[in-house]
């Protein structure tokens, strides 16, 4: 028997048993959707964090006190003079600013808009890669002299000025008047997950008009960025050793970067994809079970037409083909179908949380293999069985 003649035989069977073929295959249809939509999700669920790392830039770091009463040291634990003092002894960075932040409401025209306010000096925009939908950012001019200048964000905008041109517009904040010269566009990176307060209701101001308006000179936290994307884990080492230092402390100082949120993302990642893949191992052993089941009914229906086939010269190795080909069409079929049923349910996930679908070719080349190698591994007791039956025992069988 040659293979196509085997492979006509099998399709044969499954057409003369469309029902019995279908609920057969089903479990080999959920396990290998079940991979490739998890495969596909997993990688684009990747590719948007690392978009959302673009956005606030790879190399983006913060400086900050450990909470109160670790460690000795100033009543203030980071002050300006850290700053410029890191900015000499860090070689691998490009950006060091100050960032204080405090609550307030800013008034205008007897509305009032809770927000958190940020003093900083003009490279923070620069640096958070912020974009600006009106107006402009302060300049470093401005931010050396303390003018009252502010720039909110849309969100703010949009409560405090409505559908109006908020640029030039005066506010109070805590009764000081403060002109607003720009509005940030929202922030929707994956940085911005680090901020305190109320999503996308921020202000910034330079940071002497901030000293001023609350009368501090405390800094919150450092923001930098490194030049190299490798050279941030020394710089943060190296940074937290300068400031215990100087602060006569051991271990009061923490950092954020943004890499440390995609480690975390593809650990849960993998902990969720091996769930699954254990749930769809489950739905293919299933799958493979049913494909054994239902090839030893077919062999037994089908015993008279053996002991006929060897009665007229085939054989038992073109039997155990015939049925092994009929066992690995059904899982394949059921495979390639799986096939279709993840990439579209992938495709779809990823259309409604707004992720590029990636497809993995691997992740293809694994199920159909695998689903073939079910149908052989379930399929061989059966086809074996089937091939060993005596002619004289098949023909009398009733």
């Amino acid at each position: 028997m040659t293979f196509f003649e085997g492979m006509r035989g099998a399709l044969h069977s499954m057409v003369a048993n469309k029902l019995r073929a279908g609920l057969t295959m089903l479990g080999i249809v959920i396990g290998i959707a079940a991979v490739i939509a998890v495969v596909t999700i997993g990688l684009g669920g990747k590719a948007a964090i690392m978009q959302e790392m673009q956005k606030s830039g790879v190399n983006l770091f913060v400086l900050y006190a450990k909470s109160v009463g670790q460690g000795g040291g100033s009543a203030n634990p980071i002050n300006l003079q850290d700053v410029e003092s890191l900015k000499r002894a860090l070689p691998g960075v490009k950006t060091l600013l100050p960032a204080s932040i405090e609550y307030a409401n800013l008034d205008v025209n007897q509305k009032k808009g809770p927000a958190v306010v940020v003093g900083t000096t003009a490279e923070f925009a620069g640096l958070r890669n912020r974009e600006i939908a009106k107006g402009r950012f302060f300049s470093t001019e401005e931010a050396v002299s303390g003018r009252r200048v502010v720039v909110i964000d849309e969100t703010l905008a949009q409560q405090l000025f409505g559908a109006g041109n908020p640029l030039g517009q005066q506010v109070l904040m805590r009764n000081v008047p403060c002109r607003v010269i720009g509005v940030l566009a929202k922030d929707t990176s994956a940085f911005a997950q680090f901020d305190m307060g109320p999503k996308n209701a921020f202000v910034y101001v330079p940071w002497e008009t901030w000293s001023e308006i609350f009368q501090s000179e405390r800094v919150d936290q450092i923001e930098g960025s490194t030049v190299k994307e490798q050279d941030i884990e020394a710089t943060i080492s190296l940074a937290k050793r300068i400031l215990n230092t100087r602060h006569g402390t051991t271990d009061k100082y923490e950092a954020f970067n943004v890499q440390q949120l995609v480690q975390a993302a593809e650990k849960i990642t993998h902990i969720l994809t091996s769930i699954i893949a254990f749930v769809a191992g489950i739905s293919l052993l299933v799958g493979g079970i049913g494909i054994m089941n239902i090839m030893l009914v077919s062999v037994t229906e089908r015993t008279r037409e053996i002991g006929l086939r060897k009665a007229v010269g085939a054989r038992e190795r073109d039997i155990l083909a015939q049925f092994l080909l009929e066992a690995i069409t059904l899982s394949f079929s059921g495979g390639l179908l799986g096939i279709l049923i993840g990439i579209g349910g992938a495709s779809l996930a990823a259309y409604l949380l707004h992720w590029p679908p990636l497809l993995s070719g691997w992740a293809i080349v694994l199920a159909v293999t695998f689903s073939i190698g079910v149908g052989i591994f379930f399929g061989y007791y059966p086809a074996r069985k089937a091939a060993k039956l005596e002619p004289i025992v098949a023909l009398r069988y009733e």
